[in-house]
C-alpha cells in the first residue's frame, strides 16, 4: 500500500525525517519496503500483514505513528448540513442474507454535478497510484485510502424502484462489471441488486448499469460490512482483486461504515454541489458487540520478561484505540476497538504493548528449565522410514495434493474430493491416489535429462464419504527409473528392474515386526501385467508395486521404464518397529550344501523358504536360490513340463561346535522331507 507523508501529517505531527520514520515503522510491525520523494511529498510503500486491515489506510497508519511518537491523533469529526427531506423517502435498503452482510448504510445526495476532480484531489490520488475518473468516483477512492473503508456510488435514477436488495445471486445471473467484463454469477456470490437485477458484485466491484456518469444528478452512496470469507471466495472465483475486496477479505471496521459515508457525502457536496437528504439509511439487524479482555499485570511481566510501568502499557493501548480500565493492582479490563478484529485474547494485548514498548528493549533470558519433551511414536516411525529411504538412495519430494480428476481416474477408481473453488482444472480435486503426483514429478525430471531417479513422498490421499467429511489416509509412494549401474570402464550398464524396487520395499518393511508378511504376484490397474506384485500381512495389503503400464507411459511421453510402489503408511503406524538385536558371530566353520531341485512352476520361492525355516533348525544360517532354469532351457526329458530346475544353497553353522557330517546329513534329509509336500523333489 502506498502512503503519502503529507496526507499522514493531516492527522498527526511527525517529528522525524522519512528515513527514521521508515525504520521506526518497521520496528512496530509495519514493513516499509521503500520510500521515494514525489515533488514536495514523500511516498512510502508499506507491506501490511493480513491480520492488520486497520493499517490499510492513512488514518490507521497515522494511529500507529501517534502512538509511536506520543503525539495526539486528530479526531474524526464530520459535521454535515442536511436538507429537510428524509432520505428514506427516496430510497430503501433490504438485506436478505444478514449472515453475509451484517450492515448496509446509505446516504442520498441530490443535485450533484459530475465533472473532473480539482487538481489537489487528482494529484493526491495519482501520488499513491490511483487513476482519477470524476469527482464523485474519486471521492469514494479518496475516502477508501484515507479511512480504509470501501464505498460505492450508484446513480439512483438507474436503480429500479430506487431499491437496494442485498442477496445471493441466482445461478446463471449476468452482471457487467465496471471493467467491462460480462460475468456469470453463481449462488455463492453476494450481490447488490435493485428491484429487478444485480447492479454490483458485493465488496468487489460495481456494475456498469448503475455507474456514475456525467448525466447523474442523484447519488446513492453506500457503505457496508461484508463477511470476509464470502468476499474472498467471490474474488478468487471471478479472478478479481480490487482495493475494496482487499480490505473486505481481511475484515473491515463495521463501525467505520457510517462515518466513512459522512466523510464522503461532505466532500461530494463540497466538490460536486447538491444537498444531502436527512438521515442515514442504516440497516444493521444484529449488532456485534465486542467482549472485554482481562489483562493481568503479572502475565505482562512473565511474557515480556521485564517490568513495564502501568502508564507505559495504558498509553500504548489507549493510543491504539483500546478502552482501558484499571482494576486494582491486578491489571486491567480492556475493550478492543471495532477495527481490531485480530485482538481477542490476553496474549494479543501483550503483543500490542510489546510492539510499542520495543522488542529491542526486551531482555534476553534463558528459560529456567528445558521444555518437557513428549515422544511421538508417529514421528519416530517417520524418522526411521526417512532414514532407511535416504540410506538406499531415495530423495523426498513434496508435491501438491491437488490434481486433475481425469488424471486421477487413470490410476484409481476411488472418487477424489472435488475442490469447491479450484484455481485451475489441473488442481480441481484432492487426489485419491498419490501415483499421479509421483509420475508427474518423474516426468518433470526426465524432461530435464535427469535420467537416474529414486524419489519418495510421504503424503495424504483423500476420498469422499457419503456421511460427510472426506477420509484422509497417509501413504508412502516410491518412484524410480534409470540405471542401477551406468555403463563405464568397470562394467556394462544395469537398468533398474522389478527386483530392485521389490528389494527396496523389503528393506523398508524389514524395519517393522510383521509376522506372516508374504509377497504375491498381482497385475492390472496401472501396473504392467506380469510385472506387478504386493506384500500382504494379516490379510491386509501393505504395499503395491510394479512397472507403469506402457500405454500410460506413452500418455506421459516417458522415454524409459518407471517403477512405482504405494505403501499403506497408516498400517505401518499401527505396526511395532523392529528394534536392533545383537547376535554373536559363530567362531565355528560353516558348511554349504547345494540342493538340485525339480520344482513346480506354480510354487513360489517364499513357500520353499518358509518350509525350510519352519523346521526351526538353529544351524540354518542362510538360504539362497543360486540358479533357476525352465524345462525348455534344458535337454528334452530332463525335467517334466511345467516344472523348473532350482539350485538351492543352504549354509549350516552351529554357534557352539563344529558340525559333524552326520549332523549335516540329518539336517539335509529334513530339508528334503519338508519340501516334498510342495511337490518338490531332488533332481537326479
Amino acid at each position: 500500500m502506498k502512503v503519502s507523508l503529507n496526507w499522514l501529517k493531516e492527522f498527526v505531527e511527525i517529528p522525524v525525517e522519512p528515513r527514521r520514520l521508515k525504520a521506526d515503522l518497521i520496528g512496530v510491525g509495519l514493513n516499509v519496503e521503500s520510500f521515494a520523494e514525489a515533488g514536495d511529498d514523500c511516498i512510502f510503500e508499506i507491506e501490511v500483514t493480513t491480520n492488520r486491515p486497520d493499517c490499510l489506510s492513512h488514518y490507521g497508519t497515522a494511529r500507529e505513528i501517534a502512538t509511536l511518537y506520543r503525539r495526539r491523533l486528530k479526531r474524526l469529526e464530520f459535521n454535515l448540513r442536511e436538507a429537510g427531506a428524509p432520505a428514506s423517502g427516496e430510497a430503501s435498503i433490504e438485506i436478505l442474507n444478514p449472515e453475509l452482510c451484517t450492515r448496509y448504510c446509505g446516504r442520498v445526495i441530490k443535485g450533484v454535478e459530475v465533472k473532473p476532480s480539482p487538481d489537489w484531489l487528482k494529484q493526491r490520488l495519482e501520488a499513491i497510484g490511483q487513476r482519477p475518473i470524476n469527482n464523485v468516483a474519486d471521492i469514494t477512492n479518496y475516502v477508501l485510502m484515507e479511512l480504509g473503508h470501501p464505498l460505492h456510488a450508484f446513480d439512483l435514477s438507474r436503480l429500479e424502484d430506487h431499491r437496494i436488495v442485498v442477496r445471493r445471486a441466482q445461478a446463471g445471473e449476468q452482471l457487467r462489471t465496471l471493467d467491462g467484463v460480462d460475468r456469470t454469477l453463481g449462488s455463492n456470490d453476494l450481490v447488490i441488486a435493485d428491484a429487478v437485477r444485480p447492479v454490483a458484485l458485493a465488496g468487489v466491484m460495481g456494475g456498469e448499469d448503475s455507474e456514475i456518469s456525467s448525466s447523474t444528478r442523484t447519488v446513492l452512496l453506500e457503505s457496508a460490512w461484508f463477511e470476509p470469507v464470502s468476499i474472498r471466495r467471490t474474488s478468487k472465483l471471478h479472478g478479481m482483486h480490487t482495493e475494496a475486496s482487499h480490505r473486505f477479505e481481511r475484515g473491515a471496521d463495521i463501525e467505520m461504515a457510517p462515518r466513512a459515508l459522512d466523510r464522503a457525502a461532505g466532500l461530494i457536496v463540497q466538490l460536486a454541489g447538491g444537498e444531502i437528504l436527512r438521515g442515514v439509511l442504516d440497516v444493521y439487524p444484529a449488532p456485534r458487540p465486542r467482549n472485554p479482555i482481562v489483562l493481568r499485570r503479572s502475565e505482562v511481566q512473565r511474557i515480556m520478561g521485564t517490568e513495564v510501568s502501568w502508564e507505559e502499557i495504558e498509553r500504548s493501548l489507549r493510543g491504539l484505540g483500546f478502552e482501558v480500565e484499571r482494576r486494582g493492582t491486578d491489571g486491567w479490563r480492556v475493550m478492543p476497538p471495532s477495527f481490531r478484529l485480530d485482538v481477542s485474547s490476553e496474549i494479543d494485548l501483550i503483543e500490542e504493548a510489546a510492539r510499542h514498548f520495543g522488542y529491542n528493549r526486551l531482555p534476553s533470558r534463558v528459560k529456567p528449565a528445558p521444555p518437557r519433551i513428549i515422544g511421538s511414536r508417529a514421528r519416530e516411525v517417520e524418522l526411521r522410514v526417512s532414514d532407511i529411504l535416504v540410506e538406499i538412495g531415495y530423495r523426498e519430494i513434496i508435491p501438491s495434493p491437488m490434481v486433475d480428476p481425469e488424471e486421477n481416474a487413470r490410476f484409481t477408481d476411488r472418487p477424489p474430493v472435488v475442490v469447491a473453488n479450484p484455481l485451475s482444472q489441473d488442481a480441481s480435486a484432492m487426489r485419491s491416489s498419490a501415483i499421479p503426483s509421483m509420475v508427474r514429478t518423474l516426468k518433470w525430471n526426465l524432461d530435464r535429462y535427469r535420467n537416474d531417479l529414486s524419489l519418495s513422498e510421504l503424503g495424504k490421499i483423500y476420498t469422499t464419504r457419503a456421511e460427510g467429511l472426506p477420509e484422509e489416509k497417509r501413504v508412502l509412494t516410491l518412484g524410480s527409473t534409470g540405471h542401477r549401474q551406468p555403463a563405464s570402464v568397470h562394467g556394462e550398464e544395469k537398468r533398474l528392474d522389478f527386483f530392485d524396487l521389490k528389494g527396496d520395499v523389503e528393506e523398508l518393511l524389514g524395519a517393522f515386526e510383521m509376522p506372516g508378511l508374504t509377497f504375491e504376484p498381482s497385475g492390472g490397474g496401472y501396473h504392467e501385467q506380469g510385472l506387478g506384485g504386493r506384500f500382504v500381512a494379516g490379510g491386509a495389503t501393505v504395499a503395491l508395486l510394479g512397472r507403469l503400464k506402457e500405454d500410460l507411459a506413452r500418455q506421459y511421453k516417458l522415454r524409459q521404464e518407471v517403477w512405482l510402489a504405494e505403501i499403506d503408511f497408516d498400517l505401518l503406524l499401527k505396526t511395532p518397529l523392529r528394534h536392533p538385536s545383537f547376535k554373536p558371530i559363530s567362531k565355528f566353520p560353516p558348511v554349504e550344501r547345494d540342493f538340485s531341485l525339480i520344482v513346480p512352476e506354480t510354487a513360489t520361492y517364499s513357500s520353499l523358504e518358509a518350509a525350510v525355516r519352519g523346521l526351526g533348525l538353529e544351524e540354518t544360517q542362510s538360504i539362497l536360490p543360486v540358479e533357476r532354469r525352465r524345462s525348455e532351457e534344458l535337454a528334452a526329458g530332463t525335467i517334466p513340463k511345467g516344472h523348473v530346475s532350482l539350485l538351492l544353497r543352504i549354509t549350516f553353522q552351529s554357534p557352539t561346535h563344529t558340525l559333524a557330517s552326520e549332523e549335516v546329513e540329518a539336517a539335509s534329509r529334513r530339508v528334503v522331507e519338508a519340501l516334498e509336500p510342495l511337490g518338490v523333489r531332488i533332481r537326479t
